[in-house]
C-alpha cells in the first residue's frame, strides 16, 4: 500500500457561516481511504503545541505499526464548541470511518454524544471518569494526562527551595484545569506552602494576572491546561521579566520559556493511544477491554536558560531523570 502523506486542506466554509480547518492526509482523501485498510478520523479540539503533538504522535506509530494500511482523516476545532460538534457529527455519518481519535477533552465529550458504535481513542483527557465515558460497556479507550501531583510538587521544591508562596495559575472554565488545581493545592498545602489562586476566564485577562501573580508569589505553577498552552510565550515572557520560576505541566511547553515540567510527553501519549488503536484494529479488542491507561510521564524537562538566569542548579536528587532543553 502507498504511504498516506499529510495534505493540509484549506479553509471551508459550511453552513450558517461555520468555518472548519481541515487537514488532509493525502492528495485524493476517497482514493487513500479505499486503498487503506482502516481511516481514522481525528478530531483536535485546538491548535497548540502538546495537542499538535499527540496527532503527530498517533499517526506516526499507527502508520508504522500497520505498515502503512492506515488512512487519516483530520480535522481541527480551532476551539469553538460549535465547530467540534459539527465534526463529530460528520464523522459519524461518514461510513468509510472506522474509527475516531478525540484529542482533548471537549473533542472527546463531542464525540461520545453522538458515536456509540465505532470506537473512540482518546487522549489528552485528564480525567475521563468524571465525563461519564467509562462504563461496561463502552467504545470509548485511550490514554489520560493526569500528572503525578505528588511528584511535580517534589520537583518544584528541590529546584526552588526558597519558595512559601505558590501561584497556581489556570482556567477556571476549562473541567480538567480545576480537577488538577484541586489535587496541586492540597498537595502544596501538605508540604505547608502558601496557595494563591489566579484562575482567569479569558486570555484578555491574562497579562493581568500574571502580573499580579509574579507580585504576590515566589514561583508560578500551572496545571495542564488549554489557555497555558495557547499564551504560554506571554506568560514566559512575564515571568522572565519578573525573575519568577514557572513550572508548567506541559514537557512540550519548556522550550517556550518555562522553567521545568514533570509532565506528560504529549508525542509519547499519541504513540501510546496509537498502540491501544492497534489492538482493536488488528486485534480485535473492544474498547472496554482496555481500561484507560495514564499517559507516561518520568522525565523532568528543565530549560538550561530559564535555570542559569534565574540562579538555579538542579539537585543531585533530580539530576539522573532530567532532561535539559536548550
Amino acid at each position: 500500500m502507498n504511504r498516506s502523506k499529510l495534505f493540509i486542506g484549506g479553509v471551508c466554509a459550511f453552513i450558517g457561516g461555520v468555518i472548519l480547518f481541515k487537514h488532509f492526509t493525502s492528495v485524493d482523501d476517497n482514493k487513500s481511504s479505499k486503498q487503506a485498510r482502516f481511516t481514522i478520523g481525528i478530531l483536535q479540539t485546538a491548535s497548540h503545541p502538546a495537542l499538535d503533538a499527540v496527532r503527530e504522535g498517533f499517526m506516526e506509530e499507527l502508520t508504522k505499526s500497520t505498515h502503512s494500511d492506515v488512512a487519516f482523516i483530520v480535522r481541527n476545532g480551532e476551539g469553538s464548541t460549535a465547530n467540534i460538534h459539527t465534526i463529530a457529527q460528520q464523522f459519524h455519518n461518514d461510513q468509510k470511518i472506522d474509527a475516531v481519535l478525540a484529542i482533548a477533552t471537549p473533542a472527546a465529550q463531542a464525540l461520545a454524544t453522538v458515536e456509540k458504535n465505532k470506537p473512540i481513542f482518546i487522549a489528552a483527557v485528564t480525567d475521563p471518569d468524571s465525563l461519564g465515558l467509562m462504563h461496561a460497556t463502552t467504545n470509548v479507550t485511550g490514554t489520560k494526562d493526569s500528572i503525578d501531583v505528588a511528584r511535580v510538587i517534589d520537583m518544584l521544591i528541590a529546584l526552588v527551595p526558597t519558595a512559601t508562596k505558590v501561584g497556581l495559575l489556570y482556567n477556571n472554565g476549562e473541567i480538567n484545569s480545576v480537577f488538577l488545581v484541586k489535587q496541586l493545592r492540597s498537595e502544596l498545602e501538605k508540604h505547608t506552602l502558601s496557595v494563591i489562586d489566579f484562575g482567569i476566564s479569558s486570555e484578555s485577562d491574562l497579562p493581568t494576572a500574571v502580573q499580579i501573580a509574579c507580585m504576590k508569589s515566589d514561583v508560578l505553577l500551572t496545571p495542564t491546561d488549554g489557555m497555558v498552552a495557547l499564551t504560554i510565550s506571554l506568560i514566559a515572557s512575564l515571568a522572565d521579566k519578573n525573575k519568577k520560576p514557572l513550572i508548567v505541566s506541559d514537557n512540550t511547553l519548556v522550550s517556550y520559556g518555562a522553567l521545568a515540567s514533570r509532565g506528560v510527553d504529549y508525542k509519547d501519549s499519541g504513540k501510546q493511544t496509537a498502540q491501544m488503536a492497534y489492538q482493536v484494529l488488528i486485534g480485535a479488542k473492544n474498547p472496554y477491554e482496555m481500561p484507560v491507561e495514564q499517559a507516561h510521564s518520568q522525565a523532568i524537562y528543565i530549560n538550561k536558560k530559564r535555570l542559569h538566569a534565574l540562579g538555579l542548579v538542579v539537585p543531585e536528587a533530580l539530576q539522573n531523570n532530567s532532561v535539559m532543553v536548550e
